[in-house]
């Protein structure tokens, strides 16, 4: 049944790749993007938390898809984006594509921040400000850093997420896992064991991402408990 692979799996393996680059890629932007998002959705400028807001609603309110596919189309004409392949796609597609998940992954990033900055203790504000620090200094000395060790857990699922929602790039051709997939398939004339081996490359990689976040949760715990020894 998968003898295919014998013949196809350097394709599965090229897919696998560019599919660990572009979640990572779009993780990176969207670990920046929240964060200037949710300064700005706690900013006392009226028209930043506006923004802020709008931006949230509008990609959390419209279908991932629609949103890659208007990012690449809108990218493609305003930048002069080389068409370099690059494991069987071209960097023309494979960048909007990355940029596309980061502007969506972004607004879930925003809110994940914002709920853990929400979370923390208001002397903890206070403190900062007694000691003559700026509102600033305080948010990123003192506040960011305990809320983002508070939302590893978040934030490692939003990057489990992201690398099943690379999917939808083969909307606009980036060979990712399942574009390589659906291509063996036609070639096959059988899409089921190359969806299968695409559902299990998928499988191990959020596995892996997962253990990964159990193992930093501990070490990060254990810090914590030796600190406060």
């Amino acid at each position: 049944m998968f003898s295919f692979l014998g013949h196809y799996y350097p394709l599965f393996l090229d897919g696998t790749a560019l599919t660990i680059i572009i979640s990572i890629i779009g993780v990176l932007i969207g670990i920046a993007l929240g964060l200037l998002i949710v300064l700005m959705r706690l900013s006392k400028v009226k028209i930043f938390q506006w923004i802020a807001k709008i931006y949230v609603a509008i990609v959390r309110g419209t279908p991932s898809m629609i949103q890659v596919m208007l990012i690449y189309y809108i990218l493609s004409k305003a930048l002069p984006i080389p068409q370099v392949e690059f494991l069987g796609s071209g960097l023309d597609r494979v960048i909007p594509g990355s940029i596309a998940l980061g502007i969506n992954s972004g607004a879930y990033v925003s809110e994940i921040f914002r709920s853990g900055i929400i979370s923390i203790n208001r002397g903890q504000t206070e403190a900062g400000m007694s000691l003559g620090m700026s509102s600033r200094q305080t948010m990123f000395s003192i506040v960011l850093p305990q809320a983002i060790s508070n939302l590893l857990p978040a934030l490692g699922n939003e990057f489990i997420t992201l690398i099943k929602e690379s999917s939808v790039l083969f909307y606009i051709g980036v060979q990712e896992v399942t574009a390589q997939a659906l291509g063996v398939g036609g070639t096959l004339y059988d899409f089921v064991p190359p969806l299968i081996v695409a559902a299990v490359i998928y499988f191990i990689l959020t596995g892996v991402m997962s253990l990964a976040m159990t193992y930093a949760e501990k070490h990060m715990g254990d810090k914590y408990i030796r600190a406060t020894n």
